[in-house]
């Protein structure tokens, strides 16, 4: 067990480059080859693939990100369908009234995938299925069955910036952005990243959340690519080593806390994000994480976003939380937030 914070921001991650600029050692990953697209974002991502198809409507499931509701909102008129206590769809009804030219959105929720056949349903009606994939970066056959999957690095590891965008074999091409990302936005996700960084170094400066606070509150969805040194970094990190370690943290979260896990079982393949939990006392024990210095988010707040006829999803919103699990931390740090959260449900 240690004595850092835990969870939040990545700090950058460190590689060897060489005079050229391109990180060494290490074969391009999976998520990057072939065709894919290279944007500043996730947002930019699916923004290129709206702004390109153009679709009569696209579908959301019930329980999103706000993020990802702003950019679809500004861009095509929404329809939604529900998502159930088990981050599955509700039901298939909905799919009667979807058509060619509608556009479905798909959320892997933490690295575990949408249902195969609710893809294959919705492809079916005609529709152009996006696969987001924010959250599964590394989990085996992530979009495997979609027309487009996109993906967003900087939710696993310490990079500044970037989105990348996969089409499916026989999909028309889409523009590889080539604009540089904003430059005051994209400094101030650097100094942030830098900073959080020095921090878990030794560094007594937290400067770094405000930085983030205010780059996540711009974080750009226009034709922008990645940058250099985030597409660099990313030929640097041994993801195998972040996919075994991710894993098995989740695991040894499993072994303590499986009654309150949201997805109590993890599949051969599956890379998760975090730990989610679902709490009846989710705020008091949010408060004694953090004052055990660890940063468990909430995915996510949609009260006032999604309709209220989505009762499941809004009863989960209100009861989720996240708990780290990511590749920085040991099984030490695993077992310190398991008594955290435990002991904090049991106090009066």
């Amino acid at each position: 067990m240690t004595g850092r914070l835990i969870g939040g921001l990545f700090g950058l991650a460190e590689a060897r480059l060489n005079p050229a600029g391109a990180a060494s050692g290490r074969p391009r990953p999976a998520f990057l080859g072939g065709s894919a697209v290279l944007t500043v974002s996730a947002r930019s991502a699916i923004a290129l693939v709206l702004e390109t198809h153009r679709p009569h409507k696209v579908w959301l499931p019930s329980f999103l990100c706000a993020a990802l509701l702003d950019v679809v909102a500004s861009r095509a008129r929404v329809h939604w369908y529900p998502i159930g206590a088990d981050l599955r769809p509700a039901d298939l009804t909905w799919l009667e009234h979807v058509g060619t030219g509608d556009v479905v959105v798909a959320i892997d929720y933490f690295g575990f995938p949408a249902p195969e056949a609710f893809i294959t349903a919705a492809r079916g009606r005609g529709a152009f299925v996006l696969e987001d994939a924010s959250q599964a970066l590394l989990t085996a056959g992530a979009g495997a069955r979609a027309d487009a999957v996109v993906f967003s690095p900087r939710k696993f590891v310490g990079v500044v910036d970037g989105g990348v965008l996969c089409l499916a074999a026989g999909t028309a091409p889409l523009p590889q952005p080539t604009a540089a990302p904003p430059d005051s936005w994209w400094r101030l996700a650097l100094e942030a990243a830098t900073r959080r960084a020095a921090y878990d170094r030794g560094s007594a400066d937290r400067s770094w959340f405000e930085s983030f606070r205010r780059a996540e509150s711009g974080v750009p969805d226009g034709h922008y690519a990645m940058s250099e040194l985030s597409a660099d970094l990313l030929t640097a990190i041994d993801f195998a080593e972040v996919a075994e370690r991710r894993r098995s943290n989740y695991g040894r979260l499993l072994s303590q806390l499986h009654d309150r896990a949201v997805l109590p079982a993890l599949a051969d393949g599956v890379v998760p994000l975090g730990f989610p939990v679902r709490l009846r006392r989710r705020d008091r024990v949010r408060q004694a994480l953090f004052a055990n210095e660890i940063f468990a988010p909430t995915h996510w707040p949609i009260e006032g976003l999604v309709p209220e006829v989505f009762t499941g999803s809004l009863a989960l919103a209100a009861e989720i939380l996240t708990l780290p699990c990511d590749q920085r931390y040991e099984a030490g740090d695993m077992d310190q937030i398991a008594e955290v959260v435990t002991a904090a449900e049991r106090t009066p």
